[in-house]
């Protein structure tokens, strides 16, 4: 074990070597020849030999030292080769593990696509039906993307902000020109109302001011695009990210109803580990939904019609 321990005195014996001197060795390794010479010198009491022959003429190695440099020089060919094992190879692909809560899947398809592009050397491996906390602490993903108002109390967590989603309640023209345009949340028929059914959105208020909530709708989801399809259909109104229904809205295949009631604008964060933890790979999507949310929000705020809170 104590040979093992003094394994740099082979390292510096290489040096010496392959330098041709003491001096030359020593500049290279920004240390001193006395130095050098004291560590060959030790080496050689333990291995019971001469490695060098030096004087003020001349430098040469001796044959027992030729036979330790070969096993020197081998040594330190398997650290570096070592070394650059414990790194990632240079061409690898790093990997993203991105969890979201099911309101947020219209806006993760959006923006995935996009990321990958621009980001080829990136894998991603996306979950939309949930977003547990935990999986952070567990180290099972690497970001989560949260509507949650109330942020996690944990210093080991760090919410990131990417903007605000804006929460807009549509319907068909078809459906308002035959029902007329709702003026209260409270006199929306329930025959006619198309309902979000998640346990994410337990804790969020659907419409601004105390408005009881709508219980019998006409039908209940958990299946966002089955909801947008029966909202264009015309079966009834439902509540929508404003993200998921924008182009409807532009284009006129849905309209916007009861603006005035319209819930505050949810915090979107990304949670990911604190910032000794995080990977580049997982800043850069951070990054990448930041600046796209906030192109996507200019867009709609120049082709949409803006709240209307009373």
């Amino acid at each position: 074990m104590e040979q093992i321990n003094n394994l740099g005195d082979f390292f510096l014996l290489v040096h010496v070597v392959e330098a041709g001197g003491f001096s030359a060795a020593a500049t290279r390794l920004g240390t001193t020849r006395s130095l050098l010479s004291r560590r060959i010198i030790a080496l050689e009491q333990r291995l019971g030999t001469r490695l060098l022959h030096r004087n003020a003429r001349r430098f040469a190695i001796t044959e027992a030292g030729e036979r330790v440099y070969r096993h020197a020089a081998a040594m330190c060919e398997a650290a570096i080769a070592a070394e650059h094992a414990a790194a990632p190879p240079a061409n690898a692909a790093s990997l993203v593990r991105i969890e979201a809560q099911g309101l947020l899947s219209p806006l993760v398809a959006e923006l995935v696509p996009g990321f990958a592009v621009t980001h080829p050397r990136t894998r991603l491996a996306v979950t939309t039906h949930g977003s547990d906390i935990e999986a952070l602490l567990r180290q099972q993903a690497d970001v989560i993307l949260s509507l949650r108002e109330t942020l996690p109390d944990s210093s080991d967590i760090v919410a990131r902000p990417l903007g605000m989603v804006r929460l807009v309640t549509v319907g068909s023209p078809d459906l308002v020109r035959r029902f007329g345009k709702p003026v209260h949340p409270a006199s929306l028929d329930e025959t006619h109302y198309l309902s979000y059914a998640s346990g994410e959105t337990s804790g969020y208020r659907m419409f601004r001011g105390p408005v009881s909530q709508r219980r019998h709708a006409r039908m209940a989801s958990a299946d966002l695009g089955a909801l947008l399809a029966s909202a264009r259909a015309g079966l009834g109104f439902a509540q929508f990210p404003l993200y998921m229904v924008a182009d409807d809205i532009a284009s006129g295949r849905l309209r916007i109803v009861l603006e005035a009631f319209e819930p505050q604008p949810l915090p979107l964060h990304a949670l990911t580990m604190s910032s000794r933890s995080v990977s580049e790979a997982t800043l850069n999507f951070v990054r990448f939904v930041q600046q796209s949310l906030a192109a996507m929000t200019m867009r709609w705020q120049e082709s949409l019609p803006a709240p209307a809170h009373t």
